[in-house]
């Protein structure tokens, strides 16, 4: 069974508004599907999607900022310096939806999944994401649920090389006389690089192979301060 949206979504916020949006699409999306809305139901689950997309791109534009100050080169100069400078991963929804997923391409070669992403915008656009009276079966919601976290899994499986990098980068600039800590971790990986739960799981996976001191130690601090262990 594939991973949930959420575990895909930034650990931590750029700002408590941030938080309280995610929050509320949680919990807008547990209580649709409890009252059994689900198309109410899968708009906000929609939502949350688009929101891993846009922290996607961001982290695109924080590892790679040539390929993707590149990929801009044709938008207007006001529009490119704005994405440029922002720190916002909500910059990111001035794009076309239909349009977004191209910078995927910056991180691997992906038209098939830039494909399936497109129709899950044409999809929401045809039914539950307008007021055109389209309710949905919950066979059908189940269904779209798989989709969504599948392709998820698919992107986040593209950023694997460049979770790889700046993990590497991270380690290096440790200082091996001293103590590594759970605020390191939060301060110089996670909210920089808009980490979350699937981040910091790739990286585990990282700390298993060809381990050394630093890597048992941020392991251990994965395991006892994020709750993250892998066998």
């Amino acid at each position: 069974m594939n991973s949930p949206i959420f575990t895909y979504l930034s650990l931590r916020y750029e700002s408590e508004e941030e938080q309280n949006y995610i929050s509320g699409l949680v919990n807008q999306f547990e209580k649709a599907k409890l009252s059994e809305s689900y198309h109410l139901a899968l708009f906000a689950y929609h939502l949350l999607f688009m929101t891993f997309v846009y922290q996607t791109m961001f982290k695109i534009k924080k590892w790679m900022p040539n390929r993707f100050s590149d990929a801009l080169i044709q938008s207007p100069a006001d529009k490119r310096k704005k994405h440029w400078e922002s720190l916002s991963t909500w910059s990111f929804s001035e794009f076309p939806e239909s349009s977004v997923f191209e910078l995927l391409n910056l991180l691997k070669a992906c038209e098939d999944k830039v494909a399936r992403c497109k129709r899950i915008i044409r999809y929401r656009n045809s039914g539950f994401g307008h007021a055109t009276g389209v309710l949905i079966s919950e066979e059908e919601f189940e269904k779209k649920i798989e989709e969504y976290d599948t392709v998820a899994l698919e992107i986040h499986d593209l950023t694997h090389n460049e979770l790889e990098n700046i993990f590497n980068e991270f380690l290096n600039a440790l200082d091996p006389e001293l103590e590594q800590t759970k605020d390191d971790i939060e301060n110089y990986l996670i909210v920089p690089n808009r980490l979350g739960g699937k981040d910091l799981e790739s990286i585990a996976s990282n700390c298993l192979i060809a381990t050394d001191k630093q890597k048992e130690k941020v392991s251990k601090i994965l395991r006892d301060d994020f709750g993250v262990y892998l066998e």
